[in-house]
């Protein structure tokens, strides 16, 4: 999958950081494989550059979403059919972020600034989800 976003800022306001137009992409890679007759085995990445500028704020993971991120994602799941309704999965995610920003709104919080030149201590360099559910569906 491949994603494109560009802002267009008017009035003189900031969008990313920037009063001029700015274009960001990003790109999905995925497979998921059969491992039993009950159970998949799923691997993903991501990348997001520098612009990029993603609507996913529905995460549910502390870290933030993978596809919001503007730098690398790594993602590794297993989920095993138990019977008709219920399922368990674990699930590994991975994120390298190249720029700040990521996960941000619109405006200066969402400005990129690459992580390895700056001076911000509170700055999110790499961050790790781990998580194992059982769901239940009707």
């Amino acid at each position: 999958s491949w994603a494109w976003s560009q802002t267009q800022p008017d009035n003189n306001k900031e969008m990313l950081g920037s009063k001029k137009d700015k274009s960001g992409t990003s790109y999905w890679l995925g497979a998921l494989l059969p491992v039993t007759d009950d159970s998949t085995f799923g691997i993903e990445y991501n990348h997001g550059s520098k612009y990029w500028r993603s609507f996913t704020y529905g995460e549910d993971t502390m870290i933030g979403s993978k596809l919001a991120a503007r730098g690398d994602a790594y993602e590794a799941y297993y989920t095993y059919k138990i019977n008709k309704a219920l399922s368990a999965q674990i699930r590994y995610t991975y994120i390298d972020y190249e720029y700040t920003g990521s996960n941000a709104f619109f405006g200066n919080s969402g400005k990129p600034e690459k992580i390895s030149d700056s001076d911000d201590a509170n700055v999110v360099e790499k961050a790790q989800d781990l998580r194992f559910y059982i769901r239940y569906r009707f």
